[in-house]
């Protein structure tokens, strides 16, 4: 198989499982507290991502997964019922934590697991806050929060997502999916996205 054909299909493949998630877990965890979705669902992201770039073995397969998990995402601009802004929104914070990742591995030491998935938890939540601040305005959104709760906020968040990440990356085999890259098809990743656009849109219909 040529690095091309394993590229795509490695980016099919794991931005669908992301898109999947998001549009699955992802819709039930946004019933929480604003804000606590996010301290599960930046680690999934990261999973996946992370996946992907372990089976590649090129950093540019990071920013092309998040761009398969972000336009599952943009299929709610499909959806009368849905404003557009509530589709871009998390497709745009898609976007900006593959940057994050893509960061984080340049700069990633396998000997400080927990510490750099605390810095790289931290550095999303504080590039959100300031996302929502200038970017997105949200009527309800994290930068709302008095200073102090905020602080607070970003503590246990980093706390969370940091010992989800961290507890990964101490063993990425262990908890990687495998799939043989030589023998899966286009059929199924194809297959695995269209699921995940079903979810999606049916979750915006609901």
């Amino acid at each position: 198989m040529s690095d091309t054909k394993k590229l795509l299909r490695t980016v099919l493949l794991y931005g669908g499982l992301w898109g999947m998630a998001e549009a699955t877990l992802g819709y039930l965890l946004h019933f929480l507290p604003n804000g606590f979705s996010g301290m599960f669902m930046f680690p999934i992201g990261f999973y996946f991502m992370f996946n992907a770039f372990r089976m590649s073995g090129k950093q540019g397969t990071i920013f092309l997964t998040a761009v398969i998990a972000a336009a599952i995402k943009l299929t709610d601009l499909f959806v009368p019922l849905r404003t557009p802004m509530s589709a871009i929104n998390p497709a745009v914070s898609i976007m900006l934590e593959s940057l994050v990742v893509l960061a984080f591995v340049k700069l990633y030491n396998e000997n400080r697991h927990y510490a750099g998935a605390a810095v790289i938890s931290l550095s999303w939540m504080v590039i959100l806050v300031l996302a929502q601040q200038f970017i997105f305005k949200p009527v309800e959104g994290l930068y709302l929060m008095p200073p102090p709760r905020l602080t607070g906020f970003l503590v246990l968040s980093t706390a969370v997502s940091g010992l989800i990440i961290g507890t990964y990356l101490r063993s990425p085999a262990v908890f990687a999916l495998q799939f043989n890259f030589r023998k899966l098809s286009y059929l199924q990743p194809a297959a695995v996205v269209l699921i995940a656009i079903i979810c999606e849109i049916g979750n915006s219909l609901i």
